[in-house]
């Protein structure tokens, strides 16, 4: 009888413990999952502006560009000096433009 008491006794710790660890196990995935949804965004948005940076900061690419207007028209294009980096800014400049509308839009949802 008493050996009787003593294996339920320990059958019953076991079952125990055995909740206690699939409730810590459950709750770690759980936060792990927690963790990815809340740094994911943080994530892209670091990603984002270092990319951003990064891209700024290097010098455009001296690429070829063909143009479909005449040769007299490009010649007078490519007696401008730094022609290439003055695109380049321009484009940036109406990329953060059209940005900054499109956040302001998106801000008056």
């Amino acid at each position: 009888m008493v050996w009787d008491d003593l294996a339920d006794i320990a059958y019953n710790l076991f079952h125990i413990f055995n909740d206690i660890f699939f409730v810590i196990q459950y709750i770690f995935t759980n936060l792990a999952s927690v963790f990815v949804i809340v740094f994911t965004p943080l994530n892209f948005a670091f990603n984002f502006v270092k990319g951003f940076f990064d891209g700024i900061s290097q010098t455009p690419p001296a690429t070829e560009i063909s143009w479909v207007f005449d040769s007299g028209i490009t010649d007078i294009f490519n007696t401008i000096p730094y022609w290439s980096v003055l695109m380049y800014a321009v484009g940036a400049g109406l990329s953060i433009l059209v940005l900054g509308w499109v956040m302001s839009h998106l801000l008056k949802l």
